[in-house]
């Protein structure tokens, strides 16, 4: 009976609710969906464990700010492949700009006028994959920002392999 086309999640569930029962019903469904070739290609199951969440804590509004590039993609109106995304700890409000090149002065654009114009200077931008993040002309915005008296002191923390960066406020 085990022939039935096996749709559903439980595999044995057709047999079963045919009448039909035998001890090692279970194990015979398992291994006929596991050799079955259409199963294993349009299964709606998902055959990865899940990956466990991690959470982003901030705490309190418009100190904590993540950034990372994304791409390339296929090319689009004015040759953007790349997208620069910014994620807001607090809320998760999430600012993006595709961009057609990864240079300095795209993303201290992209920060200037997304984040520092309009929620003021951060705290702490963290990113992932550092490196142009890492650049002369941002460590000159960072010392011009932190020369005053009362502004914010920045640090920023080179990246790692095994950690973030951190561009902190």
């Amino acid at each position: 009976m085990l022939w039935i086309p096996h749709r559903h999640k439980d595999p044995g569930q057709q047999s079963l609710l045919a009448g039909y029962f035998w001890p090692t019903m279970k194990q015979d469904a398992i291994r006929l969906v596991s050799n079955c070739e259409r199963c294993q290609k349009h299964s709606s199951l998902i055959h990865q464990p899940a990956e466990p969440l991690t959470t982003m804590l901030s705490p309190c509004p418009f100190i904590q700010w993540g950034i990372d590039m994304v791409g390339p993609f296929p090319l689009v109106a004015g040759q953007r492949k790349f997208l620069l995304v910014v994620i807001y700890y607090f809320t998760k409000w999430v600012e993006a700009e595709p961009l057609a090149r990864i240079t300095e002065g795209e993303i201290m654009k992209f920060i200037w006028k997304n984040i520092v114009c309009r929620f003021g200077i951060p705290r702490e931008i963290i990113s992932y994959n550092g490196r142009q993040f890492q650049g002369r002309r941002v460590q000159e915005c960072v010392k011009a920002c932190t020369s005053g008296k009362g502004s914010p002191q920045w640090l920023i923390l080179k990246p790692t392999s095994k950690s973030k960066s951190l561009i902190a406020f």
